[in-house]
């Protein structure tokens, strides 16, 4: 599988490629804000059932969905002008909210939950990706169920067969750790994580 280190000069080319493997149904396991992750369109159940089987994860849990901006978030969550005011606070950024769902997405993306988890990344390289992509794309740790997720590219090899995967986006060795979980469902914000 091809593996893509995200470099400047080339970024325009670099992203349309990526964007060209997402929008084919492919899985790909590239850094975030936050930690490696694994990522494919948000509306492709057949991409999202194989990072579930890469995950070893056979419960259904909610998915992260990655945005472009706040105007992509409100397709897909219903948002209140109080949860506008907390979403422009923590956006763009390594926050994921909690939001009530509009049911646009398959029932795997939210885990037949009323609610969807959205973030707005803050690297700006990652929210042109989705712009390509032009709808939401899940994300979720690269790693195995009940495993650290992957912070280093070279050790990807001990967690996936290379052969799994359609693409690979080096960013080197990251540093942090997963992304801040916060409800806005309720009467009061509730941070999970």
């Amino acid at each position: 599988m091809p593996i893509i280190k995200l470099t400047s000069h080339n970024l325009d080319r670099q992203l349309a490629e990526i964007a060209e493997v997402i929008l084919r149904g492919g899985v790909v396991l590239m850094p975030t804000d936050t930690i490696y992750g694994l990522s494919a369109l948000a509306t492709d159940e057949i991409a999202i059932s194989r990072i579930l089987s890469l995950k070893g994860r056979h419960t259904i849990k909610p998915f992260i969905c990655l945005v472009d901006s706040l105007e992509m978030a409100e397709n897909y969550a219903i948002i209140s002008a109080k949860c506008r005011k907390y979403l422009l606070a923590f956006w763009p950024g390594s926050v994921s909210i909690i939001l009530p769902s509009r049911f646009k997405l398959p029932s795997v993306v939210h885990a037949n939950l009323p609610t969807i988890a959205l973030r707005w990344p803050r690297l700006s390289w990652l929210r042109q990706l989705i712009h390509l992509v032009g709808q939401p794309m899940v994300s979720t740790s690269a790693n195995l169920v009940g495993e650290p997720p992957l912070t280093d590219i070279t050790m990807v090899s001990q967690y996936f067969a290379p052969d799994k995967l359609d693409l690979i986006v080096d960013g080197g060795r990251l540093k942090n750790s997963p992304s801040s979980l916060i409800d806005l469902t309720g009467s009061q914000p509730r941070v999970i994580r």
